[in-house]
């Protein structure tokens, strides 16, 4: 928002009639000019100015219209010269001191603007403009407080200028990465009158700080509540002694039922993270399953990450460090075989014990195109299992599932529909080392995932992975090695019915091809939902 001379009409009015009805200038060039200048004619009014001025050098009039009709022409650098003239010359034109100001500033030959600022001052001329000036001064300088305090020097001299003044503040605010307050100014220029130019700048401008600020949040929350069921809850398998002995097929009846979902992720991101090259977050996740009746089944996922990470030019460079436990109800249940203790009783966090792992994840990702982002990375974890029965009887060292795992992966995601849309593939090798025998194991996964927005409001998201796992070493229960492959689809539906909520709809299907019997098995799970960010 810059100064703009055209609050000079007043002045020019009155001047250019007395130069009128003078008789020895009613046909000089500099009348005609005025007469071009007052129907905005300035090309035409601009060479009579010149003539004008070749003829009367030492006029400051002819000097500050001339400089005049420039500016208005978006001329700054021509018409600091005739201006300065103005200002200078006998007698003196003060209407001049802003117009050069301003333009001296638009040519950024900001000391020299600084120097005539404190003249005018001196003088105490237009005292409310030249603070103006001196706060886009200051601004362009990087003296940003500074310049905030010049601004609001110009909106108590003049309450006129205070819509502007509002505005280059929230602006300044914004230099400083000082969010909430650049916002508050520009909500303030936008109540003083939301109908101007200025007005309708301040609303894209306070929307843009908004979504800055959504973004720059150091605290995000996410809570998910779902109504689900789930075709085969253990995992029940096609073939093999649990299907074909019926003693060992009643333990494994019961495979379908329905239930409450619940998961809640809470993120903190350093808000240094926004600012400097390192960053840092820590993020906890939780996931449950209630039954409601293979409630030994009833389960809760918890796993927490601080990821220290640092950003190059082109590549981000991350330390992701995770630890998770799992509880898995099991056999704890109360003497009328329902699984109500679980969570209700003091002792439930350590009769129901799962598996714990821990893990690290170091990885880089490059950005190869403007909508292109490649990923590797490296992992390694130790998984630690836990009885969750108390009088279950020991497990056979060949089973025994703790161990370590390495793995890594490359990927590669693509952006498009303005970043709302994106195509994932990925490659992820893993080698498991288990104590146990039967369950040390080669893997390799591939992966494909998609988010498209179908509507402004409705997206749809698409995921498939074909994971190819070989066992290492004889089944000592079964006389062969096992071969697992495993493919899993899925598909959901998300509709944002409020800002930041959203309804799911999501189908998940998973086939296990295993030379075992035992271990093949298919599983469908349908889930309705809804999420909600804060």
């Amino acid at each position: 928002m810059h100064y703009k001379s055209r609050f000079l009409v007043f002045f020019i009015g009155v001047v250019s009639i007395f130069i009128l009805i003078s008789p020895s200038h009613s046909q000089t060039p500099f009348a005609r000019g005025m007469e071009q200048f007052n129907e905005e004619n300035y090309e035409e009014a601009l060479e009579y100015f010149m003539e004008a001025r070749r003829l009367e050098p030492k006029s400051s009039v002819i000097a500050f219209y001339l400089g005049l009709t420039l500016r208005l022409m978006e001329n700054h650098k021509e018409a600091i010269p005739p201006l300065r003239d103005a200002v200078t010359l006998t007698p003196r034109v003060k209407e001049a001191l802003p117009e050069l100001i301003d333009s001296l500033y638009q040519e950024n030959e900001l000391n020299e603007a600084l120097y005539f600022i404190s003249v005018g001052e001196k003088e105490g001329i237009f005292p409310a403009k030249l603070f103006y000036l001196k706060g886009l001064i200051l601004s362009k300088q990087g003296k940003n407080l500074e310049a905030i305090e010049a601004f609001e020097n110009a909106k108590r001299l003049d309450a006129s200028l205070a819509q502007m003044v509002e505005f280059q503040i929230a602006s300044t605010y914004l230099k400083e990465g000082r969010l909430k307050e650049s916002r508050e100014r520009f909500k303030t220029a936008i109540s003083l009158d939301p109908k101007t130019d200025i007005g309708t700048y301040a609303r894209e401008y306070e929307n843009l700080v908004s979504d800055k600020l959504d973004q720059e949040r150091p605290f995000r929350f996410t809570l998910g509540l779902g109504y689900k069921y789930d075709t085969n809850v253990n995992v029940r398998p096609t073939s093999g002694p649990f299907v074909d002995i019926p003693s060992f097929s009643a333990l494994l009846s019961g495979q379908r039922d329905f239930a409450l979902n619940l998961n809640f992720r809470a993120v903190y991101i350093a808000p240094f993270s926004f600012k400097k090259p390192y960053n840092l977050a820590i993020q906890y996740f939780l996931n449950a399953d209630r039954y409601f009746r293979r409630d030994d089944y009833n389960s809760i996922q918890q796993n927490i990450t601080l990821t220290p990470g640092y950003n190059l030019s082109r590549v981000s460079l991350m330390l992701p460090m995770s630890f998770g436990y799992s509880w898995l109800q099991g056999d704890n249940r109360d003497g009328f075989g329902s699984g109500t203790d679980f969570l209700n009783r003091l002792k439930w966090f350590k009769d129901a014990q799962y598996v714990k792992v821990y893990g690290i994840n170091p990885m880089a990702r490059i950005m190869l195109t403007q909508n292109t982002v490649g990923e590797v990375s490296f992992g390694l974890s130790q998984k630690r299992y836990d009885r969750i029965s108390s009088d279950a009887p020991p497990i056979a060292p060949e089973e025994n599932r703790d161990g370590t795992n390495t793995n890594g992966s490359l990927g590669w995601s693509y952006f498009y529909r303005e970043g709302k849309g994106i195509l994932s593939l990925r490659y992820t090798f893993a080698n498991e080392d288990s104590d146990g025998f039967n369950w040390s194991y080669k893997e390799h996964r591939f992966s494909f995932s998609t988010i498209y927005p179908l509507t402004k409001a409705l997206r749809g998201q698409l995921s498939l992975d074909g994971i190819f796992t070989n066992y290492k070493h004889e089944n000592t229960t079964f006389g062969m090695k096992r071969r697992d492959n495993t493919f899993i689809g899925s598909f959901s539906l998300l509709y944002g019915i409020f800002k930041n909520t959203d309804i799911i709809a999501q189908y998940i299907y998973t086939r296990d091809k295993s030379n075992i019997g035992t271990y093949d098995y298919k599983r469908e799970v349908f889930m309705v939902g809804v999420e909600f960010r804060f």
